[in-house]
């Protein structure tokens, strides 16, 4: 699974993913949404927002953030561009 983004389109392909993979998608999720709202997005707060939704275990903020750079979602990009990353 190391360097495999992840991208979710039904509940059913949700539903196959091992647990870490659906932290995965959460943390993703979550990044995204608060990106899209315009607030604050980092480790930190996509942290808060798993312990608001109760989601266990709760990852650290440097797991988090690895996360957000295998996903190619750091420095406030939204997704993982092809162009952007030739071969």
């Amino acid at each position: 699974m190391k360097n495999k983004i992840i991208e979710i389109n039904t509940v059913e392909e949700f539903d196959r993913l091992k647990k870490r993979e659906k932290m995965i998608a959460y943390i993703t999720l979550f990044r995204l949404n608060l990106y899209g709202k315009g607030v604050h997005c980092g480790p930190k707060a996509i942290q808060n927002k798993l312990r608001d939704e109760n989601l266990t275990p709760v990852p650290s903020i440097s797991t988090i953030a690895r996360v957000l750079k295998s996903q190619c979602l750091t420095n406030g990009r939204t997704g993982y561009y092809q162009e952007d990353y030739p071969m």
